[in-house]
């Protein structure tokens, strides 16, 4: 399944330069947090990271649903 969602073109590049694709990037960077978090390091707080993520998809998907 995929979806159309609109993202700035910085957020593009950021994730293109971690795979092939966005999605493709969009995996790497997750598995690269995941593998942080396993190891215990923390250069940065994980869930205000998280909560920015949760927040732009969700503002996507918003302007997505009052377009339609």
């Amino acid at each position: 399944m995929s979806r159309v969602v609109r993202i700035a073109d910085d957020a593009y590049d950021c994730a293109i330069r971690y795979g092939s694709s966005l999605s493709e990037g969009i995996r790497v960077m997750d598995a690269l947090i995941h593998e942080l978090r396993l190891k215990g390091d923390t250069v940065f707080d994980q869930k205000a990271i998280e909560r920015m993520i949760r927040s732009a998809v969700r503002d996507e998907i918003e302007a997505a649903v009052y377009r339609g």
